[in-house]
């Protein structure tokens, strides 16, 4: 058995796609015999011997507040105003000087109390995104000189839009570094082949270090059971869409131009307020969409189940990021709609195993399309969960860590 460090800013009680896929491999590592450690700049709701965070509450604090500040809706419009002007103020600051990301406080911290962390370990694995993930990695294992294993969720220097950092300040800076660590590294992990072949070949990384994983999910029969147990042929149809989107990566404008000509649809949007000001921008007919809180995974997984007729997907506009939750989408077994932005969409391949996911674009025959969701509803019970798991699951995943 190994002993083996995990390192990511974020973690639970964090609800991203990252955290929920990290305590995923975290549970089945555990199971399976390793001795696990993460250390994360993610404050715990408990003291646990083996989840050590470090951070400094003062500056990240404040950066977190005002963050959690101003997605919260307030009575007062001039707190709602003032709230937004510094996240303003903030995005600007970040966006400008900030390296390598937004949590640069946090590799403070872990320089400031690298000596105190005396943590014996076989194998260290980051985890990104942030980026600081692995600058923090490269800081604890210099010394030590253990197997590094990189888990790149996102592009850094590659990706197109919303970048991480000033790229006019910093570009190079960021090659230098990225390059660097995958030379370090003894695996690295992508979600999918076209972001691996992508940095692959920028980067000439040696092809013997690489690893798709993909992104993992799990199957819950009770949940299926609301799945099919639902009433489909109930009007208006409801798509439900679970996420966030990003300026210059997913957009609502497309797919709301191609599925709001369309009669009897009702749009639930559980997602953050920049996203529902994103949204509200391309809509035509208001009372035909209700905007919902974001939930916890388990919550968004039941009202997936049991209070939608389908599940909506946006795809990103570049090859090189997945999004993670069209598999999270798939687990439930419900009928689920990728709008593809891109002819390149990784999704498409997906698609061509899982028959309840339909890959639609704004060039799509709406006629076809139609005739496609009425036939995926009737057919809900042809779920595989065996040959889903087989290639989502955790264990398929940590399978792949065949030297842990």
């Amino acid at each position: 058995m190994s002993k083996i460090l995990i390192v990511s800013h974020q973690f639970l009680p964090h609800q991203s796609p990252r955290t929920t896929r990290w305590k995923m491999i975290y549970d089945e590592l555990i199971n399976r015999g390793h001795e696990v450690i993460v250390l994360t700049g993610t404050p715990q709701e408990e003291k646990k011997e083996n989840i050590i965070y470090v951070g400094n509450k003062n500056p990240e604090g404040i950066v977190e507040n005002l963050r959690k500040g101003s997605n919260r809706s307030h009575s007062s419009s001039l707190l709602n105003l003032g709230f937004r002007g510094l996240k303003l103020i903030y995005r600007f600051l970040y966006k400008t000087f900030s390296w390598p990301d937004y949590s640069m406080f946090w590799l403070a911290s872990i320089l400031r109390n690298k000596k105190n962390l005396n943590i014996s370990y076989d194998y260290i694995i980051s985890v990104s995104l942030p980026f600081s993930s692995h600058v923090a990695a490269y800081i604890l294992n210099k010394k030590n000189k253990k197997k590094w294993i990189m888990d790149i969720g996102d592009p850094f220097l590659l990706k197109k839009n919303a970048k991480e950092n000033n790229h006019i300040l910093y570009f190079f800076l960021n090659k230098y570094f990225e390059s660097k660590f995958y030379n370090l590294a003894y695996k690295i992990m992508f979600t999918h082949n076209e972001s691996l072949e992508t940095h692959a070949s920028y980067f000439n990384i040696d092809k013997e270090k690489l690893i798709v994983g993909k992104p993992i999910s799990t199957f819950d029969n009770e949940l299926f059971q609301l799945t099919l147990s639902y009433d489909y042929s109930s009007k208006p149809l409801i798509f439900g869409y679970f996420g966030i989107l990003t300026k210059g990566v997913r957009s609502s404008e497309n797919v709301l131009n191609y599925l709001e000509g369309l009669d009897n649809l009702k749009f639930k949007w559980f997602t953050n307020p920049d996203s529902k000001i994103e949204i509200s921008k391309h809509i035509d007919d208001k009372e035909n969409h209700e905007f919902l809180n974001m939930v916890s995974r388990n919550d968004a997984l039941k009202i997936m189940s049991d209070s939608i007729h389908c599940l909506l997907s946006i795809g990103n506009k570049n090859p090189s990021q997945l999004p993670s939750k069209v598999i999270e989408y798939i687990s439930t077994g419900k009928p689920v709609i990728h709008f593809a932005e891109i002819e390149n969409d990784p999704v498409i391949e997906i698609s061509k195993k899982y028959s309840n996911l339909i890959v639609i674009s704004k060039s799509s025959d709406k006629d076809q399309f139609i005739e496609k969701l009425n036939n995926l509803t009737k057919n809900i019970d042809k779920f595989s969960s065996e040959e889903f798991l087989e290639e989502y699951s955790p264990k398929t995943l940590v399978n792949q860590l065949d030297f842990i």
